[in-house]
């Protein structure tokens, strides 16, 4: 299993993830990235105008995705 970090850019600021999480696979960790740019999207409080930005770094510290985060609403358009 290998460690992946999932930071997320919203609104011109980075919030870091210090954890990570453990996956078979970068395909693994790819649809976890895309499963929390959904559930974000899905908030109803959220900013679709924030430019939110949920990015997949492998534990060598390489960008391998981001997944921006869209509206429920034009994800569905």
């Amino acid at each position: 299993m290998r460690r992946y970090y999932f930071p997320i850019f919203h609104n011109g600021e980075t919030q870091a993830d210090d954890v990570g999480e453990l996956f078979r696979s970068a395909e693994l960790a790819l649809r976890y990235g895309a499963s929390v740019a959904r559930d974000i999207a899905s908030d109803p409080e959220y900013d679709c105008d924030a430019g939110t930005v949920v990015i997949v770094i492998d534990a060598s510290g390489a960008e391998i995705a981001r997944h921006r985060v869209a509206s429920v609403g034009a994800a569905e358009a």
